[in-house]
C-alpha cells in the first residue's frame, strides 16, 4: 500500500501559543511535516532553531507563503494580524487554523470566511475549551436532558493575566494589537462555550474596565447574556485573580452541572430550599475535566483537514462569538443593553 503524502505545515507567529501548542503539536503528528515558521523577532529564530533543528524561519509570513509549498498554516499572531495572515494563507491554497478571536471586526471575519470559501479550504478557529473532556461531557448531558430543562449558565475564567509569566511580550495589553482585554481574550472562550452549549445569544449587557492593572484594555469584565431559547447566562473574566473557581455552572429544572476546572465535573441533584430542608446529591462525572485542550487540538485539526473529523469550530462560530464580544464592549461603553441578531 502506498504511503499517504505528509501535509506540509507552516506557523505564522512563534510566540507563547505557538510554542505551547501548535509547534509541538505538529512536530509529533505523524501525518504532517513541520516545514517553516514566520516571526519578525530575531531571538525567536534562534530559539526555534534549538528546539526544531532545520525548521526554516522567515521574518514575514508573505515570504514563507511564497517560498514554501504548504498545505496547512496556523495563525498565532497578535489579534490585529489574524485577518491578513489567514487570508494570505488561504489565497496560497492552505487550510488555516486561526487562534481566537477570529479577527478584530466582523468585516474582517467575513473576509476570512469568504476567502476560505473561494479557496475551498478549511478555516478553523482555536476554541480549545471545546476539546476539554468536561465541556464535552456537559454538552452530551444536555442532549440527554440529564438536568431537565436548562435555564441558566455561568462561566468564570480568571487568572493573574497573560504577562508577565505566560506571554512573550505585553501585546495583550495594547489596544491596537489586541483590540480588547480580558473580555476579548478569555471572554471569547466563555462566549463560545455558551453558544455551543445553549445556542444563539440575542442580547447582552456588560461592564468592562481596568480595575487593577495600568493597561490600555480591560483587565476584568462581566456579561449578562440573553439566549434565543429564553435562558440567561453570566460570564465573569479577569486578569487580576488569585486562585478561585474557574469553570462552568449549568442549572436545569431537575439538577445542576458544576464543572470546576480544578476539582472536577459533578452533577448535583437534591433540593435547594429557602428553609432548612436543603439537600445535595453529588455524582462525580469527570475528575479531570481539562483533559484534552492544547494536547489534542492539533491532532483534532489535522483529522479535520484529512476528513476524519467534522469541522465544527468554523469561521461562522468564530464570527458569532466575536459579534457577542463586540456587542458587550458596546454595552460597556454606552451603559445600555445591546440587541444581537444571530
Amino acid at each position: 500500500m502506498a504511503k499517504t503524502k505528509k501535509l506540509r505545515v507552516g506557523v505564522i507567529g512563534a510566540g507563547s501559543i505557538a510554542q505551547a501548542c501548535h509547534l509541538p503539536g505538529y512536530a509529533k503528528n505523524d501525518h504532517v511535516e513541520l516545514v517553516a515558521f514566520a516571526d519578525p523577532v530575531p531571538e525567536r529564530h534562534k530559539e526555534m532553531g534549538k528546539l526544531y533543528g532545520d525548521l526554516k524561519g522567515y521574518a514575514h509570513f508573505k515570504d514563507m507563503l511564497s517560498n514554501e509549498n504548504l498545505d496547512v498554516v496556523s495563525v498565532c499572531t497578535p489579534n490585529k494580524y489574524h485577518c491578513a495572515a489567514a487570508i494570505a494563507a488561504l489565497e496560497a491554497r492552505c487550510h488555516v487554523l486561526c487562534e481566537k478571536p477570529i479577527a478584530t471586526t466582523l468585516k474582517e471575519a467575513d473576509r476570512m470566511m469568504a476567502a476560505a470559501k473561494k479557496a475551498r479550504k478549511k478555516l478553523m478557529i482555536g476554541f480549545t475549551h471545546r476539546l476539554f473532556t468536561g465541556p464535552i461531557a456537559c454538552r452530551e448531558l444536555l442532549k440527554e436532558k440529564a438536568i431537565g430543562k436548562p435555564f441558566m449558565i455561568r462561566v468564570r475564567f480568571a487568572h493573574g493575566g497573560p504577562y508577565p509569566g505566560w506571554a512573550k511580550s505585553d501585546w495583550f495589553y495594547k489596544q491596537d494589537d489586541a483590540a480588547g482585554g480580558a473580555m476579548l481574550d478569555m471572554g471569547i472562550h466563555a462566549i463560545d462555550l455558551c453558544l455551543w452549549l445553549f445556542g444563539p445569544i440575542v442580547g447582552v449587557s456588560a461592564k468592562a474596565g481596568a480595575l487593577v492593572k495600568r493597561i490600555e484594555v480591560d483587565d476584568n469584565a462581566v456579561m449578562i447574556l440573553e439566549f434565543k431559547n429564553g435562558a440567561l447566562g453570566y460570564i465573569e473574566v479577569g486578569w487580576t485573580s488569585k486562585p478561585g473557581f474557574s469553570g462552568i455552572e449549568i442549572y436545569g429544572t431537575e439538577a445542576s452541572l458544576i464543572c470546576d476546572y480544578a476539582k472536577g465535573l459533578q452533577r448535583c441533584g437534591g433540593k435547594a430550599s429557602a428553609g432548612r430542608d436543603s439537600s445535595r446529591e453529588w455524582k462525580m462525572i469527570d475528575r479531570n475535566p481539562t483533559n484534552g485542550g492544547w494536547s489534542t487540538e492539533i491532532g483534532h485539526w489535522i483529522d479535520v483537514v484529512r476528513g476524519e473529523e467534522r469541522l465544527t469550530m468554523t469561521g461562522k462560530a468564530g464570527r458569532a462569538a466575536l459579534q457577542v464580544a463586540l456587542a458587550a464592549y458596546k454595552s460597556s461603553d454606552t451603559g445600555k443593553r445591546v440587541t444581537i441578531k444571530p
